[in-house]
């Protein structure tokens, strides 16, 4: 492993980072993630060369630019390329495995209650338009990743799913869910295992070819450094022929099509490198995002070991600043905080804003942002509420420190408006 050719933190973001607002408290990573300035460039400079010929970009250059993007995310995910496609983010993936797999009567799909919101809406979608049932598994944490499992494998006993969709790392509260142990269990029963890692690539290390998930989708504009929107989504050869382009475009095959074994295996390369005109640079940048992490930051694991321990300080810090409040992680075993942290925040002198927060969160979060520039996702779970934190390669422990002491100030301000304070 080498170490970045600058220090991260200050001084990687003012070399690195110059597309950021200098007075920004950027400690939301995970939300929409963030490009460093030499890939938007390069990104930019791809959009005005297509451009100057659209034809030759379309008729000549964009497949073969598709599949060199391919080539890059197999060799992080260790996987084989023909076994994934680009999508536009990662719920865009779930809906394409879930809106083409051939369900049948009587089939039905098990979540977990933290499940990923639009991700959740499609499972309610299908039961509403195909009647494919679904069953939800309560999480609730703190709690250990054998509990999780343990839950899984009783309702799998129950109701016999043909579909399990579930986390590498929950959005929020954000911590690493037993992603590993559910796609064993899952073979285990027969079960089909999506796993939505929508913060995977980039975040945590991601390995396919040790997982062996049979789909799989992951985020490469959140974690990865690639502009947003792009995705990836891996499908176990024994599904290509049941995973479909979402929209449905020229490509299409059915699933009955009879193939010769090369265009077998480009099946997924074939369907899904071009499903409609639109501005294909983030993919093209794809191989940009992967030099600058392997050659200016030291590659995914210098990334990784920066940002997964400012996540355990932040955690430290921040839950210290606020009285001692809980940071959510299991006792024993693999941590549950990987490169965001998930802290109590105390709510002792206003406890009713926890009951009323679905009316005034946009409200807190609008005077973060507008007056502070630091803006703190948060979330009501298991009757309290959590802040979450992501941590970054162009942050230092001081962005939290502020963003937290803003967090409390605005939450008090605006119990006291609606007379929440005891």
């Amino acid at each position: 492993m080498s170490k970045p050719e600058t220090p991260f933190g200050k001084q990687f973001r003012a070399k690195y980072f110059t597309n950021l607002d200098k007075d920004v408290y950027p400690v939301n990573h995970g939300s929409y993630g963030l490009s460093p300035a030499p890939v938007q460039e390069k990104y930019i400079a791809a959009i005005n060369k297509n451009t100057r010929y659209l034809d030759r970009f379309y008729k000549v250059e964009q497949k073969q630019l598709y599949i060199a993007a391919l080539k890059v995310i197999a060799k992080v995910l260790n996987c084989d390329y023909h076994n994934l496609a680009i999508t536009d983010n990662a719920t865009t993936g779930v809906n394409t495995v879930l809106r083409s797999y051939p369900f049948a009567k009587g089939d039905s799909i098990v979540i977990q209650s933290t499940v990923y919101g639009s991700c959740g809406n499609t499972v309610k979608f299908l039961k509403d338009n195909y009647d494919i049932d679904y069953h939800i598994v309560n999480v609730n944490y703190p709690t250990t990743n054998k509990e999780i499992v343990d839950l899984f494998d009783k309702r799998f006993k129950e109701v016999k799913p043909k579909l399990c969709l579930f986390d590498v790392t929950t959005s929020m509260p954000g911590v690493i869910f037993p992603y590993k142990e559910m796609v064993k269990l899952c073979k285990d029963y027969n079960v089909l295992s999506l796993v939505d890692g929508a913060h995977g690539i980039g975040s945590i290390p991601q390995d396919l070819g040790s997982l062996e998930p049979d789909f799989y989708v992951s985020n490469l504009h959140k974690w990865f450094y690639v502009p947003l929107g792009c995705s990836v989504l891996y499908v176990d050869p024994k599904h290509h022929k049941n995973v479909h382009t979402l929209p449905i475009s020229h490509s299409y095959l059915p699933a009955t099509a009879e193939l010769s074994a090369e265009d077998e295996r480009n099946r997924l390369i074939d369907r899904f490198f071009f499903t409609g005109t639109k501005n294909l640079a983030s993919i093209q940048v794809i191989p940009d995002a992967y030099e600058f992490r392997e050659n200016v930051c030291g590659g995914e694991q210098a990334i990784y070991d920066y940002c997964h321990n400012l996540a355990l300080t932040v955690g430290d810090v921040v839950s210290k600043k606020w009285g001692g409040t809980q940071v959510l992680d299991q006792m024993g075993g693999e941590t549950q905080i990987g490169t965001m942290v998930t802290i109590e925040i105390p709510t002792k002198g206003f406890p009713s804003i926890v009951e009323n927060w679905s009316k005034l969160d946009e409200v807190v979060y609008k005077r973060c942002i507008e007056d502070y520039k630091a803006y703190t996702p948060c979330v009501v779970h298991n009757g309290k509420l959590w802040a979450r934190y992501s941590c970054q390669v162009y942050n230092e422990l001081e962005d939290y420190e502020f963003a937290s002491d803003v967090l409390l100030k605005v939450l008090k301000e605006v119990a006291k408006e609606h007379n929440l304070l005891v």
